[in-house]
């Protein structure tokens, strides 16, 4: 039996320390341009796929058959010069005492059976190794190159867009995987063993790889009930499938009831609702809309992307990005300082998690790292805060997948920052894609605010009055709230309580929410506080409610809760006091008085 699969074992050590950076370059804001209208996996879930190598015959008379009786799907990883091979022994590298699929039923099994086709390159040759299973001589990197290019565009020949790869024999290394991503956008591996964790690795999906005697279908089931368990992906590998397979591992059988019982299994599963069968394309996150503009730098470091070393961090056109469009990427390079690629600017939800993707090839590093930050924007255009997300401090090519969610309600927009640092290094970034992984939902309008004038616009008016217009006073000289900062009421305090009243509002039993906006720019003692008087339809004062005191000097978002306390209550009004004697200033501004 030839083409014996070894293991390649190919790891590394990853550190997890954490930087911060922080950027300070403005660039445009952009708002998404609608609702999360299909992303594919959007929170961590349970998942199983079934994957097939070499495209043997047996996965259109045994695998395919089997799994449609269970409604299941596969994906298989085709051998592009071995298709048509229906007899044996042959010439396939992968194994010579194997029949392979012709055109016709590669394709029967995409269009009737719904699998996926995925590459396993022309001539399953060890993309990097030599020896043992592997040929003599290394491959070029044009061969390389060849191998990658040639399957795909064989498979395309044949009316099949093949996104998803696997290297033969699993054997890689990271000059490989930059060639494999400009062609695919995914790549399995086979002896990188273990289940898939959200958001996933792109270009490093493990696996469980089947074999008949050593992965009895009990281990099998134990995989799946711990993706389950844990809401992974787990992706099964399998060669040969056979009524009666060979016992021996090496030879890559496994036996066709053995697949019957663990999809009749999964079956199980699937029917309860705890796992779902995907192919591989389909158990990547992915969707849309992008709200990334230029993510493909076609346009090279534009489009609101901007940086503070145009010298080291520059557009690059030499087709070192990532499928599907690899032509174009930006270039980061190492200097004596650390350089920042800033992206536009992005309107952002508080309450909203985002997916941040990004291609990043680290090609050479001496020292240093390639770090991920996201800084964050009030309403005003501020900087008020950040997030470190990610970083690579090795020589690595991968997809970097993190989720985002903004740290506080100031946060109003975010910008990711990409820096270089270090010596040594080279590295390509492509393909940065931002989605909202919120539910599509259709947004209620907002809920009237009940108090006139509360953005201060026509000043101390429209209701509002004052028992010290000299010292409570209409300014305009942008000291409001950041969604609005130009008009507000100063506040300055005296030797005696002076008052701001609001307009009376019609109020019925039942909850309302009083927010505002309070900046108290100067204190020695005292407080800014808050209070409802509330009448009867008489307009007669009945009764009254303390609600707060604020003594911090800084910015306080007023956040009031407030039921009338009988139902004698028809009307209420907000009492801001400034306490006396207290050398309080401070700016008051956007009252927003709401029933929800």
């Amino acid at each position: 039996m030839t083409g014996i699969r070894s293991s390649l074992a190919r790891g590394r050590a990853k550190l997890a320390t954490i930087g911060l950076v922080v950027g300070a370059l403005a660039a445009a804001l952009l708002s998404p341009t609608a609702a999360n209208a299909a992303v594919d996996n959007p929170a961590p879930s349970a998942l199983v796929s079934f994957t097939f190598d070499d495209g043997a015959a047996s996965a259109i008379t045994q695998a395919a058959p089997t799994l449609q009786k269970y409604g299941l799907t596969g994906t298989n990883y085709v051998v592009s010069g071995c298709v048509g091979m229906t007899t044996v022994p042959n010439t396939c590298r992968a194994d010579t005492d194997v029949p392979y699929m012709t055109w016709a039923q590669i394709l029967q099994l995409q269009n009737t059976y719904g699998w996926e086709i995925g590459s396993h390159t022309v001539s399953h040759q060890c993309l990097v190794s030599v020896g043992n299973d592997c040929q003599a001589n290394k491959l070029t990197a044009a061969q390389v190159t060849a191998e990658l290019a040639n399957s795909k565009s064989a498979l395309a020949a044949q009316g099949i867009n093949a996104t998803a790869f696997a290297p033969p024999y699993g054997d890689y290394d990271m000059s490989a995987v930059a060639q494999i991503a400009k062609y695919y956008s995914s790549m399995r591996g086979f002896a990188d063993t273990g289940n898939n964790i959200w958001p996933l690795g792109d270009y490093l999906l493990r696996n469980v790889p089947v074999q008949e005697v050593t992965t009895p279908v009990a281990t099998l089931r134990a995989q799946v009930d711990a993706a389950i368990a844990n809401k992974q992906w787990v992706v099964f590998t399998f060669h040969d499938i056979r009524p009666n397979p060979s016992q021996n591992p090496d030879d890559y059988q496994y036996g066709t009831a053995e697949l019957d019982q663990l999809a009749a299994y999964v079956k199980t599963k699937v029917t309860a609702g705890q796992i779902k069968n995907v192919n591989v394309s389909k158990g990547l996150v992915t969707g849309s809309p992008n709200l990334m503009p230029n993510p493909t730098f076609n346009s090279g470091i534009s489009g609101g992307w901007t940086t503070d070393a145009a010298t080291r961090i520059t557009a690059d056109t030499a087709t070192n990005g990532s499928f599907p469009d690899a032509a174009s990427s930006v270039k980061l390079v190492s200097g004596t300082t650390a350089g920042h690629l800033f992206s536009p600017r992005v309107t952002v939800s508080p309450t909203t998690n985002y997916l941040y993707k990004a291609f990043l090839n680290v090609a050479a590093i001496s020292t240093g790292e390639v770090g991920f930050y996201i800084d964050e924007y009030n309403a005003a255009g501020q900087w008020v805060s950040g997030q470190f997300r990610k970083r690579e401090n090795t020589r690595w090519v991968e997809a970097m997948n993190f989720t985002y969610t903004p740290s506080s309600t100031n946060v109003a927009s975010a910008s990711l920052q990409i820096w270089v640092v270090g010596t040594g290094i080279t590295a390509y970034v492509d393909n940065v894609q931002m989605m909202s992984l919120a539910a599509e939902t259709t947004t209620p309008p907002p809920a009237s605010n009940l108090v006139a004038n509360g953005t201060f616009d026509a000043g101390v008016a429209g209701g509002w009055t004052t028992d010290s217009a000299a010292t409570i006073l209409a300014d305009a000289a942008n000291h409001g709230s950041p969604a609005n900062p130009v008009n507000s009421v100063r506040l300055t305090g005296t030797t005696a309580n002076k008052h701001l009243f609001s307009p009376q509002v019609a109020v019925t039993p039942g909850t309302y929410k009083i927010l505002s906006y309070l900046n108290v720019t100067a204190r020695t003692s005292g407080e800014v506080g808050f209070y409802i008087d509330e009448y009867n339809a008489a307009g007669q004062w009945i009764s009254g409610q303390y609600k707060l005191g604020v003594t911090a000097a800084g910015v306080t978002n007023v956040d009031l809760t407030y039921s009338p306390s009988t139902t004698a209550v028809a009307k209420a009004s907000l009492q801001v006091i400034v306490q006396g004697n207290s050398g309080l200033q401070a700016y008051f501004d956007d009252v927003r008085w709401t029933k929800p």
